[in-house]
């Protein structure tokens, strides 16, 4: 059977992307450096398809992204038609779940997803995501905090926590963006993913961050994510 698809590229502020969205919703999203295996990338995806130019179905999404990447929105409201396993599509479903300014590990993805000890698989399925940036892989980093791959790149994904808040800014360090953080969110709670201890935004602690930390809004949220209450800033 073969799949119309409706395509159109846009400029944005991270480059041109391409877009195509089948007669369900978006149904994949292209990144500036994925753009030249097109073709390849959609008969992986959809098998046999036809590609005709957008009829206006791909301007609410191109729309979307552009205020988003502006900073002037923080969720996105789409139709989106991932096509993928069952698993790949309880991956990405578990990802669209990390909210904005939030992060989680390969290894919390697969233990919501029931399969604890699939990290690999999460690992896999988070790179075949189809819809970067609207399903927010880019929001996914590894055990310690550290920033691992990305079908974007590092730097936009380095950039694209920047925007979010996920990490500071060019011109603050860890201390200044957890104080502008908890200033935002006056419950917010940081615990490092090296430590698993959960701490106060200003606990002298927070200041040796290097890495992406974990935030919770609640010392309860933290301990459901197997964090301990920090002893020297006691946040509970």
């Amino acid at each position: 059977m073969t799949t119309t698809l409706w395509w159109s590229e846009a400029e944005l502020s991270i480059g041109r992307v391409g877009l195509a969205s089948s007669e369900r919703g978006l149904a994949r999203l292209f990144l500036p450096v994925e753009l030249p295996e097109r073709d390849a990338r959609l008969r992986r995806t959809f098998g046999p398809h036809e590609l005709r130019p957008d009829d206006g179905r791909n301007d609410q999404a191109r729309g979307q992204l552009e205020a988003y990447l502006a900073g002037q929105r923080g969720d996105f409201d789409l139709s989106l038609d991932p096509r993928g396993t069952p698993f790949q599509l309880a991956v990405w479903r578990a990802v669209a779940e990390v909210g904005r300014g939030r992060t989680a590990t390969y290894g919390e993805i697969a233990r919501r997803v029931g399969q604890p000890r699939a990290v690999r698989a999460v690992g896999a399925a988070n790179g075949d995501n189809p819809l970067a940036i609207v399903v927010p892989c880019h929001r996914i980093v590894g055990s310690t905090g550290q920033l691992t791959g990305y079908g974007g790149g590092l730097p936009l994904k380095e950039w694209l926590l920047r925007l979010e808040g996920a990490m500071p800014r060019d011109d603050e360090g860890w201390a200044g963006w957890a104080a502008r953080r908890a200033a935002a969110q006056p419950s917010l709670l940081i615990g490092p993913r090296s430590t698993r201890v959960f701490c106060r935004p200003g606990c002298r602690y927070t200041q040796r961050l290097s890495r992406v930390p974990a935030t919770f809004g609640s010392a309860d949220e933290a301990a459901r994510e197997g964090y301990r209450a920090c002893r020297v800033c006691h946040p509970v």
